[in-house]
């Protein structure tokens, strides 16, 4: 690594971040009644998509219940991703296809100009998926029987998949204080010893929806990197950053994260496209990016498919208008879940997402037990939800819901929640 290039683009990274506020909502007056015309600048984000004959994971569950579940959007993916993938099949002929410099210099630009990091050529790969690519980090850089850090409330495939390769998962709890997360960092210090190799960590974070700031970032850093810990960074969320922050990437914080930390992302989240399967790694470690190129390249898994080149050209080498209007409409949709909460069902408490589509709910002052709030979202109410439960220590009294949709299918939802209630 070129000591003067990082310390120049960590430097840029760090001046552009913005510090998020709280994150829990500020309880202000409500009038219960979604706007009469959303501002999406041209973009039908209004429009109702039958996704009905597609193999829809997210529709597919709880027939004649409203889907509030799984984490893709219910939005008509980009036009100009759209346009630029379809012409490609128009060509006819879907050969073999080597991966175009292009390619690099779209993701390079794009992270640029959204985060404020200038990464060089070598750091960047192709990589099939974000999940998918941190199970093979999993195995590629430990041992079964290895210690793999994770941090609850968490997304829950971190855990299943680590359990699912023999790797043992030790939890370093966010602390839930005065309505937002913060980290444990004396915890985290002492959960290394010689089995500890990896630290899996969520930025943007999901489900709790918190956009880590570079002082965070920095002292997850210096912890591992002083006990030889690889971070492994789900940065998949980050291009959703709303009311005009900035996501601030893990290996652009300091030297220290560039040593210890691996970054997975992709355009699939915030272009809504994760049925396309393809995401990229940032490794400016030569050593580990060398070892874990190596690792996939030994199992063919370097090789972009055709619709993976042409949808992140596409997604990435245009400009951010689509992207803007859709987090615009996000953000409005979260403001009214938030004002209908406040002025309808008081006892359900919104943690507005700094980032992403999820809404983490604390519905503890119902005074349900899990199986009951479950049951009440999912029978009584008729919604397809995330049981907090299942992201681990402190989900219990919590509900992930999905408001990438519609903003008529998310007043349905929360009036079918208010009728449930009684």
């Amino acid at each position: 690594m070129k000591r003067r290039t990082f310390l120049k683009n960590a430097m840029t990274a760090g001046a552009a971040s913005v510090v998020a506020p709280s994150a829990v909502m500020s309880m202000v007056g409500c009038t219960a009644q979604p706007a009469a015309e959303p501002v999406h600048n041209g973009f039908d984000f209004d429009e109702i998509i039958d996704r009905s004959g597609t193999y829809s994971i997210k529709h597919g569950r709880g027939a004649g219940k409203v889907p509030m579940g799984i984490a893709d959007m219910d939005f008509r993916t980009a036009p100009h991703v759209h346009e630029a993938l379809a012409k490609r099949i128009d060509r006819d002929v879907m050969g073999y296809t080597s991966m175009p410099k292009e390619y690099y210099t779209a993701v390079i630009n794009w992270t640029k100009q959204q985060q404020g990091w200038e990464m060089e050529r070598e750091w960047v790969s192709y990589c099939p998926g974000v999940i998918t690519s941190l199970t093979f980090a999993i195995e590629c850089f430990s041992q079964p029987g290895d210690k793999v850090i994770v941090q609850p409330p968490i997304y829950d495939p971190f855990v299943s998949y680590s359990r699912g390769l023999g790797r043992e998962v030790v939890d370093n709890p966010l602390i839930f204080e005065n309505g937002q997360y913060r980290m444990d960092f004396e915890q985290l210090e002492s959960l290394m010893g010689d089995r500890t190799k990896l630290m899996i960590l969520c930025n943007p974070h999901n489900p709790g929806g918190m956009m880590w700031g570079a002082d965070d970032l920095r002292q997850i850093a210096e912890i591992c990197d002083r006990h030889g810990v690889i971070v492994l960074s789900d940065e998949i969320h980050g291009d959703l950053a709303l009311n005009g922050r900035r996501h601030v990437p893990f290996c652009s914080v300091s030297e220290a994260a560039a040593r210890v930390g691996i970054i997975f992302t992709g355009p699939t989240k915030a272009f809504n496209l994760a049925g396309l399967h393809t995401a990229q790694c940032y490794i400016v470690n030569q050593e580990m990016r060398e070892k874990y190129l190596k690792y996939l390249s030994a199992r063919k898994l370097t090789e972009a498919s055709i619709p993976a080149i042409e949808l992140t050209l596409a997604a990435y080498g245009n400009s951010d208008e689509w992207l803007n209007a859709l987090k615009a409409y996000i953000q409005k949709n979260v403001d009214f879940v938030a004002d209908y909460m406040a002025s309808e069902i008081p006892a359900i408490k919104v943690i507005k997402p700094e980032a992403s589509f999820l809404v983490w709910l604390d519905c503890r002052e119902l005074g349900l037990e899990q199986k009951q709030l479950v049951s009440l979202f999912s029978e009584r109410a008729n919604l397809v939800i995330n049981n907090g439960a299942n992201y681990g220590v402190g989900g219990e009294g919590f509900i992930r819901m999905n408001i990438g949709c519609p903003l008529s299918t998310v007043k349905k939802a929360l009036d079918q929640l208010k009728a449930a209630i009684g």
